[in-house]
This record gives structure tokens, C-alpha cells and sequence, in this order.
């Protein structure tokens, strides 16, 4: 546990917020036991009020995206298209509010009003702008998903992780949490059972040599 003098700076002012939106969470192995247990978490949102993510590689066992559409009522205008996504997999985004559907997509597509642009990680397109990440809690963007009018590059998760003021950056100094960036193909890979470990390997960091690892790179 870090006293409160270990949170002040030499003047005895509390140090500057760092943000750790855009960035990957791995779970270390102080985690093991809980439900974050492996898992890796992109930021969505991290200010000095609270913090939102969404974990990448717990998805959810018997659903899939054709299921989610006939449970919700969505009937595709594009069969061909919702036949390709039938089985991308729907994740556990986390112990918050998980009866809610959140998708994190590639900056191509948007919603006025209702898509957060969160900004990187960035890919370059071939008109040479760079093409960011997107969060969008709607129904409309799984119906036009299923149009095949959506993102090019999307995940569909069920709940957050959330955390209060400090209370990310508290676990991170404890060591609960190896933070490292992120990339688009690490978020859309679509390889839940080895993300962890490609997440790791991306630093350069072998799963056994975690113990003395500290909380980021």
C-alpha cells in the first residue's frame, strides 16, 4: 500500500494527472484470482474523476453476433454481410453495467452526437490521413453493422471497467496493471485466447519474467 507522502511531489503538491486513455492494461499476475484474471483492457476514457475500459479477450461463451441481432430484434438488409459476421464473438467489456452493449470500431465510421472519438491508436489510409478509434453505445451501429454500412474494424463487448478518482492509477503503482501501448491490430486481431501474450511480446516481455515487472513501459 503507497502512504500519502509517497503521492507528493518534493513542494508537497499532489503530482500532475497522467492520462492513460489510448493505452493497453495487462493484467499482472497480482490479478490472477479475480476476474481480470489475463486480461487486457484498452482506455477509453481516463481524466482525474474516473477511468473506462473495455477488456479485448474475455468473450462470451454461446454468443455471438448472429445470436445478439435475433435476440434484439435485427433483421439484415445485406444477408451476404451478417453471414460473414455470424460468428464474430461478443465480449465481457467488464464488471459495469453489463446488461449494456458498447463497440469499439475503427474512426471510419461515426455517428454525429453519439460516437466518442478517443483518438489513437492510429493507422495511416491510403489518402494519407490517419484513421483513429471510435466508442459507440447505440443500437444503430449494430443495425448498420449488420448492413453491411458499419465499420471496417469493430468489437462488440457487454459492460466496462470502471474506476473512481486515483483508483486506476493507485492499482497501476501497486503493480496490478502493465501498461503498454496500443495498437489497432492488437484491439480487432480477433485473438482473444492469445492476447494477453501477444500483448506482452509487442514490449518484448516473456509471461514468466512478469514478477519483476513494474506497472509501466
Amino acid at each position: 500500500m503507497i502512504s500519502s507522502s509517497d503521492t507528493l511531489t518534493e513542494d508537497g503538491h499532489p503530482p500532475a494527472h497522467i492520462s492513460y486513455q489510448g493505452q493497453l492494461l495487462i493484467a499482472m499476475p497480482v490479478l490472477n484470482d479475480q476476474p481480470f484474471n489475463h486480461s487486457v483492457i484498452y482506455v477509453c476514457q481516463h481524466d482525474e474523476d474516473h477511468a473506462m475500459g473495455l477488456i479485448l479477450n474475455q468473450p462470451i461463451s454461446g454468443l455471438n453476433f448472429s445470436k445478439m441481432m435475433k435476440e434484439l430484434g435485427i433483421e439484415s438488409d445485406n444477408p451476404r454481410f451478417a453471414q460473414r459476421l455470424a460468428m464474430q464473438k461478443i465480449y465481457r467489456g467488464g464488471p459495469v453495467q453489463n446488461d449494456r452493449g458498447f463497440v469499439l470500431h475503427s474512426l471510419d465510421y461515426q455517428i454525429d452526437d453519439i460516437t466518442l472519438d478517443l483518438g489513437g491508436p492510429f493507422i495511416s489510409r491510403p489518402d494519407g490521413e490517419e484513421q483513429g478509434v471510435g466508442l459507440t453505445a447505440s443500437r444503430d451501429i449494430l443495425v448498420d453493422l449488420s448492413a453491411g454500412a458499419g465499420p471496417a474494424r469493430s468489437l462488440i463487448a457487454l459492460g466496462y471497467a470502471g474506476w473512481g478518482p486515483g483508483q486506476l492509477e493507485s492499482e497501476i503503482s501497486q503493480n496490478a496493471w502493465l501498461v503498454v501501448p496500443a495498437s489497432q491490430e492488437l484491439i480487432f486481431g480477433g485473438d482473444p485466447e492469445h492476447l494477453w501474450s501477444r500483448a506482452l511480446a509487442s514490449m518484448g516481455i516473456q509471461p514468466g519474467h512478469l514478477s519483476g515487472t513494474a506497472g509501466t513501459a
